[in-house]
């Protein structure tokens, strides 16, 4: 094998586990996409932390939580100004 063709295979790996990684986000996006609401969002979170301090954490724990934080800022920007003075 030549230096290019080593180079070729590695460049088309590199951007095959890249096209699969954003897929998986893409379909936890899709998955965590119905928890909307604050109560909801922090029911999993607490579980999300649970997990981990049990120590049976996924790998994705990270980029559940940055999902679901996005969840809780588009939750929060959709509440009118009254509303969430109101706590509603």
């Amino acid at each position: 094998m030549t230096n290019s063709t080593a180079l070729w295979t590695t460049v088309k790996d590199d951007l095959r586990e890249r096209r699969e990684r954003r897929a998986q986000a893409r379909r936890l996006r899709a998955d965590l996409s119905t928890y909307r609401t604050p109560a909801e969002i922090e029911d999993l979170l607490a579980m999300v932390d649970a997990q981990d301090a049990a120590g049976n954490g996924v790998a994705e724990a990270p980029m559940i939580r940055s999902i679901l934080s996005d969840n809780l800022q588009a939750f929060y920007q959709g509440q009118t100004p009254l509303r969430r003075a109101a706590g509603l």
